[in-house]
């Protein structure tokens, strides 16, 4: 095994095979090159875009705390009494004060 050669091998078996086989083993690797070149150039102009597309005000940031609780902070000004901060993992009674609108109904109707 001293005299094999690895590219003498693949050559013989390229021209043994089939035309259709030799168009395809041409047609192949010039293909996956242009579709990486084409991946790659859409990557870098959609990142060019991304970068130029937040062009508002930030309003809200989430945050996890070493206790694996999620916030949820408002960086806009608050209307009333409501906190800038909100905890999602706290009970409805346990994030604000609210106020009991209950109706009772009237005896007999």
């Amino acid at each position: 095994m001293t005299d094999y050669n690895f590219w003498a091998h693949l050559l013989d078996t390229f021209q043994s095979s089939p035309d259709l086989i030799k168009a395809i083993w041409l047609i192949i690797p010039p293909a996956f090159v242009l579709g990486l070149l084409a991946m790659t150039m859409r990557f870098r102009i959609e990142s060019k875009r991304a970068d130029k597309g937040l062009d508002g005000e930030l309003v809200y940031s989430v945050h996890r705390d070493k206790q694996n609780r999620v916030h949820i902070i408002s960086h806009i000004k608050q209307v009333g009494d409501n906190p800038p901060r909100l905890f999602l993992d706290q009970g409805p009674g346990e994030a604000f004060e609210y106020t009991n609108h209950l109706v009772k109904p009237k005896n007999g109707g």
